[in-house]
Parts: C-alpha cells; structure tokens; sequence
C-alpha cells in the first residue's frame, strides 16, 4: 500500500527515516567493534586422588627442607600381622604394661639432676651401642593402572568442564553488559530524536503562528489602505461630479442669458456677420469608414443643416463635460496656478467613436506640458464613444471634428 507524502503531516516519514538511520548505525557500529582480549589462562595441574592422599603437610618453624620429606609421626605405627583367614579370630597380644615404678623412677629422673655415672655405665656410654631399627612400614597395595588412568580422565574431564563454564559466564556477562550498553545507546538516540522532532514541530508551529500573524496584519493594513483609497475615490468622484453639475448649471445658465440677450439684442445684420467671419470647416470632403460616392440620404443640394451658435457652446460643453469627467489631472498639476494647457484635436465617428487618434496640437516648454497633454489624450481614448444626443445627430458635420482644451484650472 502506498502512503501519499502530506506535509502538513510529515511524521510517519520522520519516524520511518528515523528508525532506518537508527538500524543502520546498529548495524555498522556492532559489525566494526572490536572485541575484548582474551584474559590470560590459568594454570590448572590435575592432581588424583592418591597423589592427593600422599601430600604431607609442612612445618612452618622447620629449620631447614628435608631432601626427603617424609610423613610426621607422633608415635610409632603399630604392626599388622597377617594372619590366615581361620587366624583372623584370633586375639593378638597385648603389649607389655609399663611398671608403675620405673614411670615414676623416669619423672624423678626427670626432675632431678642425674647422679654421677658408674664406671661401668661410664664405660658402656664411651661404647653406645646401635639403636635397635624401627619396625619397617608395610609397603601400600600398588594402585590399578586403569583405575588411575580412568580418575585422571574425570579429573580432566571436570577441569575442563570447569574451565568451560567459566568462559561461558564470562562471555554472557560480556554479552549481558554489550547489550545493556546498545540498549542504553538506543534509548540516548531515540531520546535525542525525540527531542529534536518535538523543538522542530515547537518551532514549526511559531513560525506558522508568526506567519499567520503578520499575514492577518498585512491583510488587514492592506484592506484599511484600499478603504482609505476607495473612500478618497469616492469623496473625489462626488466631489467631481458635484463640481461639474454646478459648472454644468452655471454654464446653462450663462448660455440662458446669452440666449435670452441674444433675442432681445436679434439683428440680420450681426447674424450676416456672424456666419461671415465663421471659419471654413477643416474638411475637404465627407470622410466615413470606406469610400461611398453616392449618398445613401440627404438633400437635392447636398448642404446639411448647421449648428446655431447656442446649439454649438451646448454640444461643445456636454462633449467637454465628458472628457474631463474621464480625465485624471496629474498631481503636480493641481497645485500649479497657471499650469499649461494642451490642446487637443479630436475626430469622431457618426457613433461617438474615434475616428482617428487623438493629437496634441500646441506645445510648451513647461515640464508639466508633456504630463498633462498624455493624460488628455489617454483620457479621450477612455471616454471614446462619446454620448452625442440625438438631437445633434442631423448636425454630424459641425461635430465631427472637434478642437478641446484641457485646462486643470477646469476640473475640481
């Protein structure tokens, strides 16, 4: 079965790493150990029963080591006579009584100085006599050749027996300590394994606190920030549109007035003049998306109808009044009090598309002049298409080409 990697939860694989480094380091730490050396053996000298029986036990105080050691005696052994088997019942007899009265005479003898000897026992001491020789000591039965060999065989036998069970304790408490020492190695390891996962996961879990902390902070300074700027948006979009009614207002109501100046003060003649000093209209011909040589519709004299001044100044401000709404004024232009002025050429379609790019048509040597003529033009290609009011749609020959200022003094 196959056991997906999950990090979230590493400890099955942590504990299997671990238990296989552990297995590993067993193995190649108990294969290279090199074992103790061997204690020097002991001298062990097999020693039979009979060699055992004959030792004789030495005297601490002696003067000097006998060449011949021999038995100690404290009396002398008495003798056996063997006898025939229908002698054996037979009393032996007793050995003669020590008078009473020469044991006395010998502890007075003892006691007292010695008197001085007889000629005759003088002359017996000048001539000692040999001792008499002590009775000679039976000669023990010869021991079995095969009864010796087969003590000598066990004798070895439980020697070496012996022997083994001592290297047999000795190497189980070597084997009894060697595994006491792995066992206590193992238990330092696994202790140290323990240790180390438990400050990784310690540490693993602050650092996903300290993560989740300074996440939830950024997300919450990022979402004040957007709400600042949302509510700035929104108080400079209101405040906007705010200004451009109220311009909006006073511009109709200025245009009202002229209006209503211009039908008290109505003349033919200003009306003649007025169209006279007019300027000629930029295009030479009808332009449109391709190329038509006969009109689709229009009049039998081929003249459209024309925009009167106040029809012109309203189309003028409501086209105006919807690119400032799109343009975003540089801020170093804000503060400026005579900022420059860029003028614009704008060419639209029947629809209110652009018919061409727009185009910068004057120029400056201010170093704002270059900043605000872009954001006019990037502003007119964002408002494209322009809401043009059917009412002026008959009028497409005086609107199609148009001529805007973009003041900044205008707009706020």
């Amino acid at each position: 079965m196959r056991i997906p990697f999950d990090r979230s939860e590493p400890g099955a694989w942590i504990s299997g790493a671990a238990h296989g480094a552990i297995l590993l380091a067993a193995v190649f730490g108990l294969s290279t150990s090199k074992l103790p050396d061997a204690e020097e053996g002991i001298p062990v000298e097999v020693v039979t029963d009979n060699q055992f029986s004959e030792m004789t036990k030495g005297e601490r105080e002696a003067a000097k080591p006998l060449p011949e050691p021999k038995p100690r005696a404290d009396r002398v052994a008495e003798t056996r006579v063997e006898r025939d088997p229908g002698e054996e019942k037979v009393d032996a007899p007793a050995p003669p009584k020590r008078p009473a009265e020469v044991k006395v005479a010998e502890e007075e003898a003892e006691a007292a100085p010695p008197p001085p000897p007889a000629p005759k026992r003088v002359a017996e001491a000048a001539n000692p006599q040999p001792a008499p020789a002590p009775p000679s000591r039976p000669e023990p039965p010869k021991p079995d050749p095969k009864v010796e060999a087969q003590k000598a065989a066990e004798a070895k036998a439980k020697a070496e027996a012996a022997a083994k069970a001592v290297e047999a304790q000795k190497l189980a408490e070597r084997q009894e300590a060697e595994a006491l020492e792995k066992a206590r190695v193992e238990a330092a390891k696994a202790k140290a394994l323990a240790e180390a996962k438990a400050k990784a996961e310690a540490e693993a879990k602050a650092r996903a606190v300290a993560e989740a902390k300074a996440k939830a902070e950024l997300e919450a300074k990022l979402k004040a920030l957007a709400e600042a700027e949302a509510r700035e948006k929104a108080e400079a979009e209101a405040k906007a549109k705010a200004l451009a009614q109220a311009k909006a207002k006073a511009e109709a109501e200025a245009r009202a007035r002229r209006q209503a100046e211009a039908a008290d003060k109505f003349s033919p003649g200003d009306i003649r003049q007025l169209l006279a000093s007019k300027e000629p209209s930029r295009s030479s011909g009808a332009t449109g998306r391709e190329v038509q040589r006969t009109a689709s519709l229009g009049t039998a004299t081929g003249s459209s109808q024309r925009l009167n001044p106040s029809q012109r100044d309203q189309l003028i401000g409501l086209l105006s009044e919807q690119l400032h709404r799109c343009w975003q004024v540089p801020v170093a232009a804000q503060s400026v009090d005579k900022p420059p002025v860029p003028t614009v050429r704008v060419k639209l379609n029947q629809d209110g598309s652009l018919a061409a790019e727009p185009v910068v048509m004057n120029s400056s040597g201010d170093p704002l002049f270059r900043s605000i003529a872009d954001s006019a033009t990037r502003a007119t290609r964002r408002c494209a298409p322009l809401k043009i009011p059917a009412q002026f749609a008959p009028f497409y020959n005086d609107w199609r080409d148009l001529v805007v200022n973009f003041d900044p003094r205008q707009v706020g």
